[in-house]
């Protein structure tokens, strides 16, 4: 039986892929550091709880490991959480640790958009933790799937935005014409599942979104108009954006920040969707806020 040991596997993403792994013959091993986020997480027998801290070393846990999935990242940054800390120097630890006890399978899921511009820090980050992935890992077999915003159940985009077209009659809408290619969540995962034993995914990376393009104030407009509301949606420029993020920065909350909206600023849709590849059919995000809108 493979043993899959998964980073970052109890946030959005990972709790379903580990959910759908438990009706499969493999072992998983979660790393996590902080067990009590696993309220999600469905307990079985194949599932191993390892905790553990940026000073643990990982090699004897790591050892036996067939298979590494690495889901962390972070939107943005906080005193504690760094993009170089969370994106770069994590992956380059993970691969030096997978050499060292040979684990010669690595699927990585970053995000689609990255690039070398320094114009967004998030995606810069993401983008070198790409490149050593594909330079420090090269003799071996890895997998880079790179997604656009991925929906479901308990996702922290479109649900913020179902609650703000309940409670908020008037919403100013930054970046109105950013475009996304949503993809659902258990297509994503149905994908990563499908990445693990396929030899034609080695190497290679998996530009992944959903059958429909959208800008932000379509995706907005289509959950008002689910939830049958009235919501008067103010469309704000580039400069009244960047002046009302500025604004929400100041909040001790994080929503969202000046790097986020730069990141905004570059597209998140493909131009050849690679999700196809993996499955012949996706959800459409329509479809799904109707079905869920009835439960």
């Amino acid at each position: 039986m493979k043993v899959i040991s998964i980073f970052g596997g109890t946030g959005f993403i990972g709790t379903e892929l580990i959910n759908q792994l438990a009706n499969m013959p493999f072992k998983i091993q979660l790393f996590t550091r902080n067990i009590k986020k696993l309220s999600r997480i469905k307990q079985n027998s194949k599932l191993v709880l390892i905790e553990f801290s940026k000073k643990s070393d990982l090699s004897t846990k790591l050892s036996g490991s067939d298979v590494i999935i690495n889901l962390v990242g972070i939107l943005h940054e906080t005193r504690k959480d760094k993009f170089l800390n969370a994106h770069e120097l994590f992956v380059e630890k993970l691969i030096d640790i997978s050499l060292k006890v040979n684990i010669k399978r690595v699927i990585h899921i970053s995000a689609l958009g990255v690039n070398k511009s320094p114009q967004s820090k998030y995606l810069l980050s993401k983008y070198k933790s790409e490149f050593i992935i594909q330079n420090n890992f090269k003799m071996h077999n890895w997998t880079i799937l790179r997604p656009s915003i991925v929906f479901g159940a308990h996702d922290k985009f479109i649900n913020l935005f179902k609650k703000m077209v309940r409670f908020l009659p008037v919403i100013l809408l930054i970046s109105p014409k950013a475009e996304f290619q949503p993809i659902y969540v258990n297509d994503l995962v149905h994908i990563i599942i499908k990445s693990i034993e396929d030899k034609k995914t080695y190497k290679k990376i998996f530009n992944i979104g959903g059958p429909k393009k959208y800008t932000f104030y379509e995706i907005v407009k289509l959950i008002s108009l689910c939830y049958k509301r009235r919501n008067i949606i103010i469309r704000l420029n580039k400069t009244f954006s960047y002046l009302l993020v500025r604004i929400l920065q100041l909040s001790p909350i994080k929503i969202i920040t000046i790097d986020n909206l730069k990141s905004m600023e570059i597209s998140n849709t493909v131009k050849i969707n690679d999700s196809y590849s993996f499955k012949s059919s996706l959800e459409e995000l329509s479809l799904y806020l109707t079905n869920s809108n009835k439960k």
